[in-house]
């Protein structure tokens, strides 16, 4: 009998055992039952979708800041500074603008209120005059020039001008000879402008003056073959 207790105490006592070992399981929270493979590859999924997201938060912050800084940006003033440059461009004069004349013109020398006869010479560089008596002289701490010119009635006119150079001209078998070159006002037909002159002794040649390519240069064309074609205006100035 005595027995018989033991092992009914035993059995109850094993029955709590189960009984308790069951709550236990229940109450437990559940045990993952994944393989070490399928665990680690759901970490790396799991890094791999934490990168994504930190680079694209990372991305959306850099937008917004270049966003500000391109608001906030002003764009520089750009200044050009153009090289000061002079260029000389012979402007075209249309065939109807220009004069033509002969070898031998008359013109007029508005200062003087004189017309002489004029050689028109395509070969020499500067227009010169007949002139006596060529004196330099200093006005206002500048060199001048006097001299004389023909009046056209067998006198002399008296005259003063600012030198705008002294050139010297080579003579063949000859000393070289100073000229003094002054700016004086001709005539020529329709034409008016004032020129570099050269003075000098004209007396042993025809003409008094000789106009040179600085006053024909793109105003005048020449007929060699005909003489006097035209008549200078007179003008005061």
């Amino acid at each position: 009998m005595r027995y018989i207790f033991i092992q009914l105490l035993l059995f109850s006592l094993f029955l709590t055992g189960c009984v308790r070992n069951n709550e236990v399981q229940i109450n437990s929270p559940k045990v993952s039952a994944e393989t070490p493979e399928k665990k680690e590859s759901s970490i790396k999924t799991d890094i791999i979708e934490k990168k994504d997201e930190i680079l694209k938060d990372n991305k959306e912050e850099k937008t917004e800041e270049n966003k500000s800084v391109e608001e906030k940006k002003v764009e520089p003033k750009v200044i050009i500074k153009e090289k000061t440059k002079i260029v000389v461009v012979e402007k075209p004069i249309s065939s109807d603008s220009k004069i033509i004349v002969g070898s031998n013109e008359y013109v007029y020398v508005p200062s003087l209120k004189l017309t002489y006869k004029a050689k028109i010479d395509t070969g020499a560089t500067t227009t010169s005059i007949h002139a006596l008596d060529i004196k330099e002289f200093e006005r206002d701490g500048k060199k001048w020039v006097k001299f004389k010119l023909d009046d056209t009635k067998g006198g002399l006119i008296e005259k003063s001008l600012p030198v705008e150079r002294v050139v010297n001209i080579k003579r063949h078998k000859e000393d070289s000879q100073k000229r003094y070159v002054v700016k004086m006002r001709i005539n020529l037909g329709k034409t008016s402008e004032v020129v570099e002159v050269s003075l000098t002794d004209r007396s042993q040649f025809n003409f008094p003056v000789l106009i040179g390519k600085n006053y024909l240069n793109g105003y005048v064309i020449v007929d060699v073959s005909k003489k006097y074609l035209t008549k200078p205006k007179k003008t005061d100035k």
